[in-house]
């Protein structure tokens, strides 16, 4: 159903508000003035990170602390978070095997450990986990990566020893609740993020992002590497092994969006083929998505776009019959060998240029700009056939593991999976896996 007038209206004042929320000259005119009233308070540069024990991204996280703390002029206040909620986790179970898989794949990249489990942590040792952390007062770094380490080779017993003094199942409830309401004040939801004057980062992937605003500040304190480094292997030659990459894409997820530039630039790089698999939003498949966390994706989106030159920011949120009238089309373009441009100009027009996804006017002037027919792509409009397509998509995607896009499946040239990963923070680790199937190749 085409949305009424009032609709229209609310989606174009979210536009607004957002684009205002995003302006890149706010940006800097807010954290200017943050860092005016931290200096009026006689504050020092304060880092707030919220660890959670059983979540493998703070593992890694944690190991990187007191190496923050020697190269920067900060001071470092850690705090012990429960899981995040159903909003911000909706699929909780597939979350968890996802981080720990993905820990212990990308720990060795940055020179990080991480034990080699496949086991997930049991309530009862993620509870004596957090006994022994609030029990230890000042949350060390090594306390941290120690009792971590205990906890995924489930060694109780280690643990325990750790404990000085237990503290009453009250008195964990009450530091939790705690700490995760001012989590939430700060604007998220998750383990393993740190925080500086009214901005979040996410785990080791935003981590460089942080250690650039304290050098822009002057806080670095030697010459010495970043804390963050990702080492990568380097390859003389390029062959071209016929190799494919299938991208589970949902029209509403921004950073769908972010990963197609990326992935263009791999698959020309490596000759790859690209084959773009639609998807359903979570919000309609029934998953509901907290206002933090959509807050703060929609931030950290901005970031990611700025870094990555790809326009972002002027957004008409294309939930529901946006995504419904998108993926109408999207058979008649792939016929055509046009879906990749038409998903990214579909993408393009709603999260950079403020389009409202639904009109039939804009979609017209989208299948114009890639070169296609319109008075033959609207007899396929609002069709729907790619309803089966999309079931088909969501069936592999939790078969995979996974629950959210873009998830992206590297196949070799026997269209076997050689790789599995979610999100556009992950597509160097495509290409690392690449350059190995090249080595092997020699």
């Amino acid at each position: 159903m085409i949305p009424n007038p009032f609709k229209w209206l609310g989606l174009e004042l979210k536009r607004i508000l957002t684009r205002i929320l995003l302006d890149t000259e706010r940006d800097k005119r807010a954290k200017k003035k943050r860092e005016q009233k931290r200096l009026r308070e006689g504050r020092s540069h304060e880092i707030f990170y919220f660890h959670q024990v059983d979540d493998p991204y703070s593992h890694l996280c944690a190991q990187t602390l007191s190496s923050l703390k020697e190269n920067y002029e900060i001071e470092l206040k850690t705090f012990l978070v429960p899981p995040p909620t159903k909003e911000a986790a909706p699929e909780p179970d597939l979350l968890r095997r996802h981080s720990l898989d993905d820990a212990k794949m990308i720990a060795p990249h940055y020179g990080l450990q991480f034990p080699s489990t496949t086991d997930l942590p049991n309530n009862e040792v993620i509870r004596m986990a957090q006994s022994a952390l609030i029990s230890r007062k000042d949350h060390s770094s090594d306390d941290l990566i120690k009792i971590g380490n205990f906890l995924w080779a489930n060694n109780q017993s280690g643990i325990q020893n750790m404990i000085t003094s237990m503290p009453s199942d009250e008195r964990v409830d009450d530091v939790l609740s705690s700490n995760a309401e001012s989590r939430k004040k700060f604007g998220h939801y998750l383990g393993g993020i740190f925080v500086y004057e009214g901005e979040c980062y996410w785990g080791i992937d935003r981590l460089p992002l942080l250690e650039r605003r304290l050098k822009k500040l002057g806080l670095k304190k030697n010459d010495r590497p970043d804390v963050v480094y990702r080492k990568s292997k380097d390859i003389k030659e390029i062959k071209n092994l016929d190799l494919e990459i299938d991208v589970l894409w949902s029209a509403r997820s921004p950073y769908s969006y972010l990963a197609m530039k990326p992935l263009s630039g791999l698959a020309k790089k490596y000759h790859l083929k690209i084959n773009y698999k639609i998807i359903l939003p979570m919000v309609m498949r029934g998953m509901k998505v907290s206002l933090e966390k959509r807050t703060y994706i929609t931030k950290d989106c901005k970031r990611i776009a700025d870094q990555n030159n790809i326009p972002f920011g002027n957004i008409v949120d294309p939930l529901g019959y946006a995504v419904e009238r998108c993926y109408s089309l999207y058979a008649f373009t792939k016929r055509h060998g046009k879906e990749e441009e038409y998903l990214w100009a579909f993408a393009e027009s709603v999260w950079a240029n403020g389009q409202h996804g639904y009109l039939k006017k804009n979609l017209k002037n989208i299948i114009e700009s890639i070169g296609l027919s319109w008075i033959d792509a609207e007899k396929e409009l609002d069709t729907d056939s790619w309803k089966n397509e999309v079931e088909k998509n969501k069936e592999r995607l939790f078969r995979l593991g996974k629950w959210g896009p873009p998830t992206i499946i590297l196949k070799n040239k026997e269209g076997k999976e050689e790789l599995v990963v979610w999100g556009q923070d992950r597509i160097w680790l495509i290409e690392e896996r690449i350059k190995m199937m090249q080595t092997r190749m020699n």
